[in-house]
């Protein structure tokens, strides 16, 4: 892990174990303001391609192939997330979570297998991604190992939150640079499907699930300088 991985990664879980005495609801909190302001710890990978992709950004020399595998940069951890995490945590995980216990019964039961439905969504991204990169001459960029800090699902959902909060915006930032009208559609097709996503675990994390009327587009020079603390070195 290198110097600055390791100190965003530090940050992040002294945040966390610094929460730990606290409230659910606390944590939530914290993690929701941390999510609106970009939290830093959204760490999507800064090293190799993807620096390079963010200087192509500013230099506007951004091909539909770097636009495609930026996405998939961020298509792979959040997969890499919900698979791991729905590995981690059962059932009686979730039955146990305190950022679900004001829930209705039904509504609490339904939350773990519609993170798998989420997560399945994910792995069709990736997949589809990948073999268009391939379709067009490009290297996919391939999944990274990551650290995602978690402790518990409280934590799962809050982070979720934050991963597809910040998706929506990529994507609304990155469609402009797509020159292929199939691949601008077929981008837009994603991005709401992320959008859907965010909107149910805003309502879990006690916000508002549909915010504004416009979605804030992000830059992926933007996206991208906000990585490094979820990349570890595999």
């Amino acid at each position: 892990m290198t110097d600055e991985n390791s100190s965003q990664t530090g940050w992040f879980e002294w945040i966390v174990d610094d929460l730990r005495g606290e409230s659910a609801a606390s944590r939530r909190q914290f993690l929701q303001r941390s999510a609106t302001a970009g939290a830093g710890a959204l760490a999507l990978s800064v090293a190799g391609s993807n620096a390079a992709l963010a200087q192509e950004a500013e230099d506007d020399e951004t091909s539909d192939v770097d636009v495609l595998n930026y996405a998939l940069t961020l298509e792979h951890l959040e997969h890499a997330f919900y698979r791991d995490g729905l590995e981690r945590f059962g059932e009686n995980d979730f039955e146990e979570a305190r950022a679900l216990q004001g829930l209705a019964y039904r509504t609490r039961k339904d939350v773990r297998p519609n993170f798998v439905s989420i997560r399945d969504h994910e792995r069709a991204h990736v997949d589809t991604l990948t073999a268009v990169v391939e379709d067009l001459g490009g290297e996919p960029t391939a999944e990274a190992c990551y650290d995602f800090g978690v402790e518990d699902v409280d934590d799962f959902i809050a982070v979720a939150g934050v991963l597809e909060n910040t998706g929506v915006s990529a994507y609304d930032g990155a469609i402009s640079m797509v020159e292929n009208a199939d691949l601008l559609t077929a981008g837009a097709t994603i991005a709401t499907v992320e959008g859907r996503h965010a909107a149910y675990l805003n309502t879990l994390n006690e916000k508002d699930p549909f915010p504004s009327a416009f979605d804030e587009a992000k830059s992926m020079d933007e996206i991208l300088s906000a990585a490094g603390g979820f990349i570890v070195d595999c």
